[in-house]
């Protein structure tokens, strides 16, 4: 049976047009740059979510008051510690002029997985041959900055 959650994410970026990552590595050596964020508890929106999560896993404090629409959906199928799961994520665009991430308010499981983080120049992203998640990050986030806020979710594939 699959696990289903819904979860926001985070596109950390400051003034230098970089993007806030996280590398997550499993036991088997597979690893990946994601955004922060995370799953929705009971009865939280999106939003709620979005500002718990970001201030759990780097400090940073964000007025929900200020958080805009999202940008991007996904609906995104894997398999977690040998058991499938279905993510049903929002992204949503945040802003820093900068940020010193601090990252001593994870959780266990998040500790477990997650190695280190990295301010992505869009460029290095695109240029990279690690694996990214969305797969199609830099493609994406490159046309966000250039084109602006949607008026709908871009429903992103993967």
């Amino acid at each position: 049976m699959t696990l289903v959650r819904e979860c926001a994410r985070a596109l950390i970026v400051d003034a230098a047009q970089r993007l806030l990552l996280f590398r997550g590595e499993l036991a088997d050596g597979d690893s990946w740059w994601f955004a922060p964020g995370g799953a929705l508890e009971p009865r939280e929106t999106y939003e709620a979510a979005l500002v718990r999560e970001v201030l759990e896993e780097t400090s940073l404090t964000i007025d929900i008051a200020a958080v805009g629409p999202a940008v991007w959906t996904r609906d995104y199928v894997f398999t977690w510690q040998g058991r499938s799961e279905r993510n049903l994520e929002r992204f949503f665009l945040i802003r820093v002029v900068t940020h010193d991430v601090d990252t001593r308010r994870f959780e266990v499981a998040e500790t477990e997985s997650i190695r280190t983080f990295r301010w992505w120049a869009i460029g290095d992203i695109l240029g990279s041959g690690e694996r990214f998640s969305p797969s199609d990050l830099g493609v994406q986030l490159s046309a966000l900055l250039r084109q602006g806020i949607p008026a709908q979710p871009l429903a992103l594939r993967d």
